[in-house]
């Protein structure tokens, strides 16, 4: 029986520019690393652990969305603006809260979610 999601990976074939802009650009914490893979800390120990490994063709994800949750998707948007971070899609109101998209470096768009209270 299914109980959650627990584990993304992405494939990086420019594994350290990719790491670069998860650690440096999105703020996020290396939790566990080995030649080739990087494993990202959970926030608040909560959500599915998100990984980067350095196989793959680099072929940007269409068939799956990757969606952050943040506090604030206006301030999140402007200091990711101010970083030089593409945005793929403008903020905008959703039925469940405010979003954007980003773009990293290999072209996957990231999705990012403010919920609405």
């Amino acid at each position: 029986m299914l109980q959650q999601l627990d584990f993304v990976m992405l494939y990086a074939t420019n594994f350290e520019e990719a790491v670069n802009f998860y650690t440096q650009k999105l703020d996020m914490e290396i939790d566990d690393q080995a030649p080739g893979f990087v494993q990202f800390k959970r926030y608040d120990d909560k959500g599915a652990v998100f990984a980067l490994t350095a196989q793959g063709d680099g072929t940007p994800v269409h068939n799956a969305e990757l969606w952050w949750l943040v506090d604030n998707a206006d301030a999140t948007h402007d200091d990711l603006v101010a970083k030089g971070i593409e945005i793929a899609e403008p903020l905008q109101d959703q039925p469940f809260g405010r979003t954007f998209a980003i773009k990293d470096p290999a072209g996957n768009t990231l999705y990012m979610m403010q919920l609405r209270k």
